[in-house]
């Protein structure tokens, strides 16, 4: 008779593990927000933004049409939506990892929490310079969702989390 070698048995998925996962899927539809209203408040600087752009291409080159500028920045507002909804697939995807206990992923978001817990701390300090709504909503979704990244990251991190990460290690 053969006998299998001794394999650590997995915990099921703590409560905290099943709560740090959702409050990341939050994060990640948060990040479209906050992608729409930068894309917003580009959009409403375009005129500006494509001036200055032209000038600083008219210094070097005089011939450069104002319509490549137009096109130039489309693709750019095109590349931003695109990038933001990468990036809330990607944390999505490890946070769904996060939930299968895998300790690569509860690190990967726990660089980000501390990163997206900064940029919230810093957007409290310069949010008295609202220039329109979509700033607003910039602004108060960039907040929310430090404040939601780090509870996320606290949850990780608990005793019952930590032995559930520890028993799916190989």
């Amino acid at each position: 008779m053969i006998v299998p070698p001794n394999k650590p048995e997995t915990l099921p998925m703590p409560e905290d593990v099943g709560t740090a996962r959702q409050l990341w899927w939050g994060v990640a539809g948060l990040g479209v927000v906050y992608m729409g209203a930068g894309i917003a408040t580009m959009t409403g600087e375009r005129d500006a933004m494509a001036k200055q752009f032209l000038d600083e291409i008219h210094k070097s080159d005089p011939a450069f049409p104002a319509s490549t500028v137009d096109l130039i920045l489309t693709v750019a507002f095109v590349l931003t939506a695109l990038v933001g909804l990468v990036m809330a697939g990607i944390t999505v995807l490890i946070a769904q990892q996060l939930g299968r206990g895998k300790s690569w992923a509860r690190t990967v978001l726990t660089v980000v929490a501390v990163w997206l817990a900064m940029g919230a701390f810093a957007t409290m300090f310069t949010f008295s310079a609202v220039a329109g709504p979509a700033t607003i909503i910039a602004g108060g979704t960039a907040i929310v969702q430090g404040v939601l990244a780090a509870g996320a990251a606290y949850l990780s991190y608990r005793p019952d989390s930590t032995k559930y990460f520890l028993s799916h290690r190989k």
